[in-house]
């Protein structure tokens, strides 16, 4: 019973994750990469990773995961920070490795795009052994069924 908890725990990264593709409403974005390429040739992470995605995913997971966690007694306001910060700098690391394998933005990659941002969030704020499991077992199906309810909202534009 207890490691169901470990949802709402990793609740901020679950928001930054989804708030980050918010950023495309806005009237200009700015990439991380700054539209240079790699030495392969391809673009270090692409339009999709932006400034303005990383600050907006990152405040709404804390704004939005602080007072759950607080509610639940289950982490401090660091928590919310450091899981929201660590989804998105693991998406990042996932587009990284989606363009050196020659994924273009948007391609999908299984598992690669459901679990990159866990393993960022766990990173900068590790979770017990159970709760990863679980968190690790159950995020793909989360993942999936967030993607396609944001496709259908016109949200994102692919439902992966």
């Amino acid at each position: 019973m207890n490691e169901l908890f470990s949802i709402i725990w990793f609740t901020p990264a679950y928001v930054a994750n989804a708030a980050a593709t918010l950023s495309k409403f806005l009237p200009k974005t700015h990439p991380i990469d700054g539209g240079k390429y790699c030495l392969d040739g391809r673009r270090i992470l692409g339009n999709g990773k932006t400034w303005e995605g990383l600050l907006l995913g990152t405040t709404l997971g804390f704004v939005i995961g602080y007072p759950v966690l607080a509610f639940f007694g289950l982490g401090s306001w660091s928590d919310a920070f450091l899981l929201s910060l660590g989804a998105l700098l693991g998406d990042i690391v996932g587009s990284f490795v989606k363009r050196r394998i020659g994924l273009e933005r948007g391609e999908e990659a299984p598992l690669l795009d459901q679990l990159d941002f866990v393993f960022g969030a766990f990173l900068l704020d590790p979770p017990l052994p159970s709760w990863a499991i679980l968190i690790l077992v159950l995020t793909p199906i989360l993942h999936r069924l967030a993607n396609v309810t944001a496709y259908l909202l016109g949200v994102k534009d692919e439902p992966w």
